[in-house]
């Protein structure tokens, strides 16, 4: 289920930007006042595995209007842009697909695009002042994602000081318990035969060092938000993570019972209500 955009919901302007080869989509630079344009919050949304920015797109304009209702100090703009390997970035369609869509490289493919599309929100955060200056000056950095983009929001916690408040959606702080489950076969890396083509030693090492950073997150807020129907990427992946470095962060963590593998309304709401107060 894809998060849908009602037809009365505002549309906000958008801006696009070349920075190092990547079209970054700005939403709410033109409606940004004087004085909001001087302390400017950018908040990077990542789409999901299969997806475009186009997703994104609608998650800004509902968020940007319902954050606009209750009113904010500090500018806010909502920024995204096409994951590597989709989109208009799509080079090869198989390797964004899972081992039952016909990749076999699937592990290799999920981890990689997951570091990758951190790297390139990492470089545009870096870079974006100089292009847009201008406009307004991105003094704070908020990260958010669905799904493939909740994976990212992750590991952007986990790597950048910068990202100080984050909202992983329906994404998993443990891909490797996740990618072996997709697996079928086995219920831990242990029982992994040695030479299987699907987890070569080398995948298993990036995957335990990724997991590992991400127990290290330490002070930073984060709302979490996933589907207690959601079996793409279960909530039991993430559940453990809370139950041990939680306490080490200001998070919010949110099941919804009747939610599976999607950006739901009531997450929306849920959003809205937990990121306001970031905004004043």
């Amino acid at each position: 289920m894809i998060f849908s955009l009602p037809d009365d919901t505002p549309r906000s302007s958008e801006t696009t930007v070349n920075i190092a080869g990547i079209l970054v989509h700005l939403y709410g630079v033109k409606e940004l006042t004087p004085e909001q344009a001087k302390t400017t919050t950018v908040l990077f949304h990542a789409h999901g595995r299969t997806r475009s920015y186009k997703d994104a797109e609608a998650v800004a304009h509902q968020l940007l209007y319902s954050l606009g209702k209750k009113g904010h100090t500090n500018g806010l703009v909502v920024a995204t842009f096409d994951n590597r390997n989709h989109g208009i970035r799509k080079i090869d369609d198989l390797s964004i697909h899972s081992w039952t869509g016909g990749n076999a490289k699937h592990g290799q493919d999920m981890l990689s695009m997951v570091d990758g599309i951190a790297i390139d929100i990492q470089t545009v955060m870096t870079y974006l002042e100089s292009y847009v200056g201008d406009l307004f000056t991105p003094t704070h950095f908020i990260a958010s994602g669905v799904s493939l983009g909740g994976h990212v929001t992750w590991n952007l916690l986990a790597s950048d000081s910068r990202i100080q408040i984050a909202i992983p959606i329906v994404g998993c702080p443990d891909m490797t318990s996740l990618v072996i489950d997709r697996l079928g076969k086995y219920t831990s890396v242990e029982q992994i035969p040695e030479g299987t083509k699907e987890w070569p030693k080398s995948l298993e090492q990036l995957y335990a060092s990724r997991d590992e950073s991400i127990t290290a997150i330490n002070g930073k807020k984060i709302l979490v938000l996933n589907g207690g129907l959601d079996t793409l990427v279960p909530d039991k992946f993430t559940k453990p993570w809370i139950e041990k470095y939680a306490a080490n962060n200001d998070v919010k963590y949110i099941v919804l019972a009747d939610n599976g593998h999607y950006l739901s309304w009531r997450m929306i709401d849920e959003i809205t209500e937990w990121l306001a107060p970031f905004l004043n």
